[in-house]
């Protein structure tokens, strides 16, 4: 779909191998824009070996690799993170905290005039939110990931005052799903298969999701708008839903029947405290399976209004629920036969 607006090119996108880079990267190409795409070096390049893009490698956190990245550049989306619920503390400030400095440095340094930074909505506290905007205090100290986001915002702002460029922060929804997700539906889909699943609460408290197609959309109107300067938008789908109706619609058009087993609340965050204390005072590397964030996360509401990106930005989410997941199921399905299995599995 082509947009009526666009940002001023050249176009660099960070991070721009991941699920959401790839998309963003795709979306941009389609309408005409030149686009430069820095990724982690090292890491497989992926879908844009196959786009018309400048490809880039480097990393965030050495600054001397960013200069070339950087050069000529007009509008910087910069989603480039660590963006897993577990990690050491220090790593997560590194990389999500630090390496935004030095990403912000860069782009002043470079003449940039419009940067784009992709937050999270768990910045918000595990408090319970239901229609909530962006005037909602941030303050989450579950884990580095919720810090580092904070810390990142923080940064984007002061860079807004002190006048190097003008800067948008986005907070998309806690669940982003879509064609090319590797990062979490290929975990999902087999989870559900197996034919039951664990649900904090039975499921029933509200999340809020973005269909990447959406999303991206949202993105690419707020470095295209002017007035968004100095803004922070949500950017989701723009529905109420419960984790259980998500997940059971997930499987529906997966074509698998899962039953939903409850998992009291205050014995799912008794134990993710416990688990969690355990694994942090034995030095244990690996994730554990349950831990405070994943609770946190769907033990009480955590929706979001996206009122404020439809208003100022004129932003729609045109791709429905079921819609979205059809066309990640189609994905997930030709994507599972290339990696040696069938459709079905």
């Amino acid at each position: 779909m082509n947009l009526k607006y666009l940002p001023q090119d050249p176009i660099l996108v960070t991070g721009a191998n991941g699920f959401i880079g790839s998309a963003l990267c795709r979306r941009l190409v389609s309408n005409g824009c030149k686009v430069r795409a820095f990724i982690l070096q090292g890491t497989d390049a992926g879908e844009l070996t196959h786009m018309n893009v400048e490809l880039v490698r480097g990393d965030i956190c050495k600054p001397h690799t960013l200069t070339r990245a950087f050069e000529n550049i007009k509008t910087v989306f910069h989603l480039a993170a660590l963006a897993v619920d577990w990690a050491p503390w220090d790593r997560f400030m590194k990389i999500n905290s630090g390496g935004t400095w030095n990403v912000l440095e860069a782009a002043r340094d470079a003449g940039v005039d419009r940067f784009v930074l992709m937050s999270s909505l768990v910045v918000h506290p595990f408090t319970g939110h239901v229609n909530s905007d962006e005037t909602t205090p941030v303050g989450n100290t579950t884990n580095g990931y919720c810090m580092s986001k904070i810390v990142a915002e923080s940064m984007t702002r002061l860079a807004q005052g002190r006048g190097w460029f003008d800067t948008t922060i986005i907070r998309p929804g806690a669940v982003i799903f879509g064609p090319g997700d590797t990062t979490a539906f290929v975990h999902l889909a087999p989870a559900l298969k197996k034919g039951f699943m664990p649900l904090v609460g039975g499921g029933d408290s509200l999340m809020c999701y973005s269909y990447v197609g959406n999303l991206t959309s949202g993105m690419i109107l707020a470095a295209a708008n002017r007035d968004a300067a100095g803004q922070t938008y949500n950017i989701n789908d723009d529905a109420m839903i419960s984790w259980r109706d998500f997940l059971f619609e997930t499987s529906r058009i997966l074509g698998v029947r899962t039953k939903f087993i409850s998992i009291p609340t205050p014995l799912a965050n008794g134990a993710a405290w416990t688990v969690e204390k355990i694994w942090k005072t034995a030095g244990i590397k690996s994730t554990p399976l349950l831990h405070r964030y994943r609770v946190g996360l769907v033990a009480r509401d955590f929706h979001f209004s996206c009122n404020k990106a439809k208003t100022q930005l004129g932003y729609i989410p045109v791709v429905g629920l079921r819609d979205g997941l059809e066309r990640m199921v189609g994905w997930y399905r030709k994507w599972m036969i290339s990696h040696g299995g069938s459709q079905d599995s």
